[in-house]
């Protein structure tokens, strides 16, 4: 073989595996049922989940007995509820969050997040027009 087609060979065997890598860190957008089915076949495995407050539940979040634990109730795009357990501190400004996007895994009774998104309607607002 001439050393062109071996570099060629190795370019295209690391091209492989670098897409093969990346396609394997990847997650799903779920509803919740979806993340408790497949928590089922593939327990831990960290999914999307888009969804907004349950503004009728409290928040359980105290943070002088655990700065690491937030506790609330979510209702996702297809409207089922779930309790969501977050072991971070509270996302600032969570109650005036439009939609809320988890990143993590049901465990059961509950999703267990590892990440939270939030799109606030204040940040998405005009700025008020000077006249």
């Amino acid at each position: 073989m001439k050393p062109l087609h071996i570099i060629l060979i190795i370019i295209a065997g690391l091209g492989v595996a670098a897409v093969t890598t990346l396609f394997g860190n990847t997650t799903k957008y779920v509803s919740f049922v979806e993340a408790d089915q497949l928590a089922k076949e593939n327990p831990g495995r960290d999914y999307h989940v888009v969804c907004s407050l349950d503004k009728s539940k409290p928040i359980e979040y105290n943070a002088e007995k655990d700065a690491n634990k937030l506790v609330f109730y979510a209702v996702d795009s297809l409207g089922n509820p779930k309790q969501v357990i977050y072991n971070k501190p509270k996302p600032q400004d969570m109650e005036r969050s439009e939609k809320v996007m988890l990143v993590g895994h049901s465990e059961g009774a509950f999703f267990k997040a590892t990440e939270i998104s939030m799109k606030c309607p204040s940040k998405y607002e005009d700025a008020p027009v000077k006249q």
